[in-house]
């Protein structure tokens, strides 16, 4: 017996020492981007062979080994991380992002590539740098975050359009637009919103998209084919993730604030102002002419003196229009999303809710959305994903949105005579307004309504089935279906309402786009060295568009406000359009040991839209690299950690035209001899093709010190031939112009970009990135060896040599360079404006030959910088856009800088206080003078020539971001796995001197809505 418990005590003592010899700890991996557990992280000891992977809940438990004391902790895409064991049993471990791995994956057009073997020239923009911003969609989200991508704003409309140009303006009369692709749909980005701008990209929730790919030179792009012409954008959304369900809430409150007020006259110094103009005009009673002009003139005006005038006019009332107009809005943002799934199945649902006031009410933009992604795995060879988004928006939109509409208050804000009171004394609205705006616009936007609601499906089905282990066949067929409904009413109350007994509109535009893509990948590896892979495929894609709109007049009173109260049907109308393209196209990559790299692409591409001689076209394009860190005077460099040469060329197309402008067309022409009749609305022109652009791109991708700095060069020259343009014809043959290819565009320059982490040290971490473009446009030829013609606006000219100018809108022609008479300032000794003339002398009536070039509305300079700042939970972001050489005409601005010589219009303060009162005084703005012709006509309008150009130059901080990320343990104990708070400003500054209201904008810039500048504070709770 004693035996035996010697026995089992040495065997308990022996056990005792082993375990000695063994620790077992635990912990938990979470990712420091989202909060939420990493499963399938790998947990080693170091120096051992010892290790586990954490589980779908990124949980670990491992026995550790006597001697050992430290666990590595990796896992892709993040930075590898030691930890020391110590007396500690249980680890939470937060794993950073490695925003230097080279085997970031890139998504290159119907695949994916890593970042190493990209060829062309692409851009990278993750969905975080945009999370969060109070921005209705991310195009214009887009501005100064990649090289060689210029984004304005239209206006400053919640929801509104956007103007995207990639590598400059390409084509004069088709479209400039990017071709956008959310999940392999193809977007159609036209706005056919009528009432307001409804920009068709709103759709989706920025916060849903995990990563966009702007492919931005030909031979990236030309795998797409006809619609590439102008660069692709890829949307990649947030799709579900393997692991236990995780949840995340997002909100964000603010406000919406103008970001400047027109400095502009009070009511007795316009009186002033107007008499003082009338005393220059020689005019007998300018203190009685004045206040004519202002409607307060007294019926008995010849009975009282001239002191009696002058005390009238300067006694008047003084009302701010701007700020009862203008003002401060609500922003608000909502979402939800769920992730998770097993090794068969994951899924993505998200739901969210945005609402945004403009600076002038009641415009405002409210979407709803909801998106749903799930991809399961039905057994080895097949994977069936499908991606829906569905998303309903409103915009209330009573009055028009642009332009110089007397009841637009963005246009009359500004311009009405500021004696008028908006009020009366009992609180109703004054509607005895003097001047030439003679409505009170600010009735007229209480009174009047509208609305327009857009409903959107964007959704798609991908098959993707394993033929053998090197070949994949993907099918998807995908919509991209829109609803747009809209409703105006015009009070019978306002002045544009009266004279009808009211009118109400109403329109409905449906469009539907169809896609299906079918392609065939191959890959495969010789001696380990040869790497080879191809694609082939596939598409169709059929569009199809139709609406209605009527209106009717004659309403019993103003609460009756739909059409089908209306007496009298004032109009009503309905049309059909649509097109259809079919492409093939295949792709080839080869590298050699992944040093030398060589891409062929080819796509044949048939539309609808052109000539049947010349329906089809052919786009080719080559790429090639050298990988250079992998050879051997570089693989051991700790110095180089990145450095690659590329070289592209590549074809694409255009056809961003009218479905019908290839073929002759009758129309109905109503009533003809009491019948129905038809007569020719178009020319058909058979050989219509293909507008084709041209690309040769040359880069360099660089790295160093581990990548701490990293970025790219490249230098691209992009010619644009066979130009879709409006060629003149005789008038004989019954029209005045036909579609044809000619013509050449030019744009060429160099874009930079650059990423540092300049600190990283005591978990305080400071990151800057930096872009930089420079873009020459040109034109190289137009038709019938002419050097110049009309441009798109007044003023402007398409000539040889000259840039094109970036067109507002999408299908609207480009606006040409300004040619204008140079304007030099006013004599000293009279006070008339004068100009130069083409021999360099001074002159009052410049004339046609007398214009020169003074640059266009396309900025030639742009790009971004931000910084990045983190420190134990805390972030900092400031992010900087800037453009530089833009010359613009502002139609607001040039409204109140004629100083009141156009009757019944206010004027800016700055302008009046600089105009010309006395013999021998030096300035720029004319004397003010009440005439209506003779040869001082040029001083009534002041702004001829180059006197109404503006330099658009500006730099702002386009985003300040304050966060604080609150500690694990503390999220933990709260039951969640993450939770961060956040301050955010937009627009908060900007350095510019430009006298507007704001120097970015697209058009006109008359009666346009400026941008606003914006203050959230929000919350992310993860759980």
């Amino acid at each position: 017996m004693r035996k035996v418990l010697l026995l089992g005590l040495v065997l308990l003592m022996a056990a005792a020492t082993a375990f000695a010899q063994e620790r077992r700890v635990t912990g938990t991996v979470t990712s420091a981007e989202d909060g939420y557990p990493i499963p399938g992280a790998s947990v080693v000891v170091r120096g051992t062979t010892v290790g586990t992977a954490t589980d779908l809940d990124g949980n670990f438990s491992l026995s550790v080994p006597q001697g050992n004391n430290v666990l590595v902790v990796s896992f892709i895409g993040n930075v590898s991380q030691e930890v020391t064991i110590g007396n500690r049993t249980n680890f939470e471990i937060v794993m950073q992002p490695d925003i230097t791995s080279l085997s970031e994956v890139i998504v290159t057009g119907y695949g994916t590539q890593q970042k190493r073997e990209v060829t062309g020239a692409v851009s990278s923009v993750k969905g975080e740098l945009i999370e969060n911003l109070p921005m209705q969609s991310f195009d214009r989200a887009l501005q100064g975050r990649a090289s060689g991508v210029q984004v304005r704003s239209a206006n400053g409309l919640p929801g509104g359009a956007v103007n995207i140009r990639i590598r400059g303006v390409g084509s004069i009369n088709a479209g400039n637009e990017p071709l956008y692709i959310v999940d392999g749909v193809q977007m159609n980005s036209q706005d056919n919103a009528s009432m307001t701008q409804a920009n068709p990209l709103a759709f989706l929730n920025p916060n849903d998209i995990e990563s966009m790919e702007i492919l931005k030179d030909a031979a990236s792009a030309a795998i797409y084919g006809s619609q590439a012409a102008n660069g692709v954008v890829i949307i990649t959304t947030k799709k579900g993730k393997q692991g236990k369900a995780r949840f995340e809430f997002n909100a964000f409150t603010g406000v919406t604030q103008p970001m400047k007020y027109l400095d502009v006259l009070n009511g007795p110094e316009w009186y002033e102002m107007r008499r003082d103009a009338f005393i220059n005009s020689g005019n007998a009673s300018p203190e009685a002419n004045a206040l004519n002009g202002m409607g307060i003139l007294p019926t008995n005006w010849q009975s009282l003196s001239r002191e009696d005038l002058e005390a009238l006019g300067q006694g008047v009332g003084s009302y701010d229009w701007q700020r009862e107009l203008m003002g401060q809005g609500r922003l608000q943002n909502y979402e939800l999303s769920a992730t998770g799934g097993d090794k068969q199945t994951q899924f993505f649902v998200s739901g969210s809710y945005n609402y945004q006031e403009s600076t002038f009410q009641p415009v405002d933009f409210e979407r709803g959305t909801f998106r749903a992604s799930l991809k399961h795995q039905a057994n080895e060879r097949l994977s069936i994903e499908t991606n829906v988004n569905l998303a309903t928006v409103s915009q209330t939109n009573p009055f028009s949105v642009d332009g110089s509409f007397l009841g637009n208050p963005a246009f009359s804000a500004s311009m009405i005579l500021p004696h008028n009171a908006i009020r009366n004394e009992d609180g109703s609205y004054n509607t005895s307004i003097g001047g030439v705006l003679g409505q009170n616009v600010a009735l007229v936007n209480d009174y009047n309504s509208g609305l327009t609601r857009t409903n959107t499906l964007v959704g798609n089905v991908v098959a993707s089935y394993k033929v053998s282990d090197n070949v994949t066949w993907r099918s998807l067929a995908g919509i991209n279906y829109r609803t747009i409904q809209g409703e105006r009413f015009t009070d019978p109350r306002t002045p544009d309402g009266a004279g009808v007994q009211g009118r109400a509109s109403q329109m409905t535009d449906f469009r539907t786009n169809f896609i299906t893509t079918h392609t065939l990948n191959w890959n495969k590896t010789y001696a380990n060295v040869h790497n080879v892979s191809a694609i082939g495929g596939f598409e169709f894609v059929n569009e199809s568009r139709e609406g209605f709109s009527g209106a009717g007049i004659g309403f019993p009173t103003f609460q009756f406000r739909t059409i089908q109260s209306a007496a009298t049907p004032e109009s009503i109308t309905g049309f059909w359009t649509g097109y259809r393209r079919v492409g093939g196209f295949g792709s080839v990559n080869y590298d050699y040991n992944k040093k030398y790299l060589l891409t062929l692409t080819a796509r044949y591409d048939g539309s609808s839209r052109f000539g049947a001689n010349r329906q089809y076209g052919l786009f080719p394009s080559i790429r090639g690299g050298w990988y250079l860190k992998e050879e051997n005077f570089l693989r051991e460099s700790s110095t180089v950690s990145d450095l690659k040469i590329r070289a592209s060329w590549g074809r694409t197309g255009n056809d961003q035209i009218g479905n019908f402008d290839a073929r002759g067309l009758y129309q109905g022409a109503g009533n003809y001899s009491g019948s129905a009749g038809i007569r020719p609305s178009s020319l058909g022109n058979l050989n219509l093709g293909w507008e084709t652009n041209e690309t040769i791109n040359l880069g360099i991708d660089y790295g160093f010190f581990n990548n701490r700095v990293n970025g790219s060069v490249d230098l691209f020259d992009r010619r644009t031939k066979d130009l879709l343009l409006n060629q003149p014809i005789l008038w004989t043959n019954g029209f005045n112009a036909i579609a044809n290819n000619v013509g050449e565009l030019r744009n060429r320059g160099i874009e930079f970009e650059i990423s540092t982490v300049n600190v990283d040290r005591g978990g305080f971490r400071w990151n800057t990135s930096f872009n930089f473009t420079y873009i020459k446009n040109e034109i190289v030829s137009l038709f019938d060896g002419l050097e110049f013609i009309q441009g798109g606006t007044a003023g402007t000219q398409l000539a040889v040599g000259q840039p094109v100018g970036n067109p507002a809108f999408p299908g609207s022609q480009a606006p040409g360079a300004h040619f204008v008479a140079e304007y030099v300032g006013v004599n000293p000794a009279t006070g008339r404006p004068m100009w130069l003339d083409a021999e360099g002398n001074r002159t009052y009536l410049p004339i046609a030959a007398d214009r020169r070039y003074f640059g266009s509305n396309l900025a030639p300079y742009y790009g971004g910088l931000n910084n990045t700042f983190s420190f134990k939970g805390f972030e900092l972001t400031a992010f900087f856009t800037y453009e530089y050489g833009a010359v613009v005409t502002d139609g607001q601005y040039g409204f109140l800088r004629e100083n009141g010589t156009r009757l019944g219009l206010n004027a800016l303060r700055e302008v009046n206080d600089r105009s010309w009162r006395e013999p021998g005084q030096m300035t720029d703005i004319p004397r003010n003078l009440a005439l209506n012709g003779g040869n001082e006509v040029r001083s009534q309008g002041r702004n001829f020539g180059s006197a109404s150009l503006l330099n658009a130059d500006f730099v702002r901080l386009a985003q300040l971001m304050v966060a604080y990320n609150l500690p694990t343990q503390t999220v933990r104990r709260l039951g969640l796995n993450r939770a961060r708070v956040y301050a955010q400003g937009v627009n908060l500054w900007t350095y510019a001197d430009y006298p507007g209201y704001d120097p970015e904008f697209v058009g006109a810039g008359t009666g346009q809505l400026p941008m606003t500048r914006n203050f959230i504070m929000g919350v992310q709770l993860g759980f």
